[in-house]
């Protein structure tokens, strides 16, 4: 499902960082326009990428995986980075040095060229502080893709240590990829085969989950894109809890009018859904609300999908800075499929 796109190399200003990799500020982007000849990359090619970190680690090879996947779906460029602060201490004699972040970047470059030959790849490496240069990159593309070590930990990007912070204050969407993932297997459609006896019902697909008390054109927008680019249903989920009014005082729900209740909140979710809908008619459009606490629900739903989209607010803030919300923080460590935490107003 790929266009054939020419790999060119991409020249840029650069500067030597202490450590030995190249780093750029600001970084200039070129494509070739024909033989002999380039021309700069305008800003709309430029945010148009899928951006993925890269620091050597099996999370970071399965992000790298996920990512390149998804770029060959989307015909997008794929941008490798690397980053890491220059540090000018010695290396203990008795202790090998590690992989240059060129190193890195190049072994994940002919990786992906190996598996998709036609893949356009663009690789950086940046000398600076990490958590500041994947703020940087996520707002040049059109999603930034990072391993994630799900219950344990985030795991250490870019090998300076990045936390949730990270995904907190991200422009655009950021997908969190568990190490134990095999993307590829999505394409050839042996991505959820069962290594037990439990059969997931719903099979594959993309779940989101979807609030009322936001903007979420943003969420819906990115879900429903990445639903038509790969064909995979399109499962939206709202979470409820049962208000007062449906309750006997001090005894048992009404039945008839917790069913009244139910269908107007169905009523408002269909209602947020169907602009989207509209505009993309080949996506499969299923629906489930659930009595059930919203994280605990929304990671129930996601059980056996292939992607978890969900919201950040981008006002939520507290004394301790930005978060990401209980909702996207549970997905992020219990949802067992990648996840896309995407920010919306």
């Amino acid at each position: 499902m790929c266009t054939t796109v020419r790999r060119d190399q991409r020249h840029r200003t650069h500067r030597r960082s202490r450590s030995g990799d190249v780093g750029r500020s600001p970084p200039k982007w070129y494509r070739s326009s024909g033989r002999g000849t380039r021309r700069a990359v305008t800003d709309d090619e430029r945010t148009n990428v899928i951006a993925v970190g890269l620091d050597g680690s099996p999370a970071a090879t399965a992000a790298l995986h996920w990512a390149a996947a998804e770029a060959g779906l989307r015909r997008v460029p794929l941008r490798l980075v690397h980053a890491r602060e220059p540090d000018s201490r010695p290396e203990p004699e008795a202790m090998p040095p590690g992989p240059t972040g060129r190193e890195i970047v190049d072994a994940a470059r002919d990786d992906v060229l190996r598996r998709r030959p036609d893949l356009h790849v663009i690789t950086d490496v940046i000398a600076g502080e990490p958590e500041e240069a994947l703020l940087t990159v996520s707002a040049e593309a059109r999603m930034l893709v990072l391993g994630s070590y799900g219950t344990r930990r985030l795991p250490s990007f870019f090998l300076g240590g990045v936390s949730l912070s990270t995904v907190a204050r991200a422009e655009h969407p950021v997908v969190l990829v568990r190490a134990e993932e095999d993307p590829e297997a999505r394409e050839a459609g042996t991505a959820h085969e069962p290594e037990q006896e439990e059969v997931h019902p719903h099979g594959p697909r993309v779940v989101v989950a979807l609030g009322l008390d936001h903007d979420y054109a943003n969420l819906l927008r990115f879900a429903f894109e990445t639903a038509e680019v790969t064909g995979l249903p399109l499962h939206v989920v709202h979470a409820i809890r049962l208000p007062s009014h449906v309750y006997v005082p001090g005894g048992p729900v009404v039945p008839h009018i917790a069913v009244q209740y139910r269908k107007e909140v169905e009523g408002e979710v269909r209602e947020l859904v169907r602009p989207w809908a509209e505009r993309h008619p080949r996506v499969e459009l299923r629906a489930a609300l659930r009595l059930e606490g919203t994280a605990q629900a929304v990671v129930h739903e996601a059980e056996g999908s292939d992607l978890l989209v969900v919201g950040r607010c981008r006002k939520h803030r507290t004394a301790l800075g930005p978060r990401i919300g209980p909702v996207a923080h549970a997905a992020v460590h219990h949802a067992a499929c990648p996840v896309a935490v995407v920010p919306h107003d």
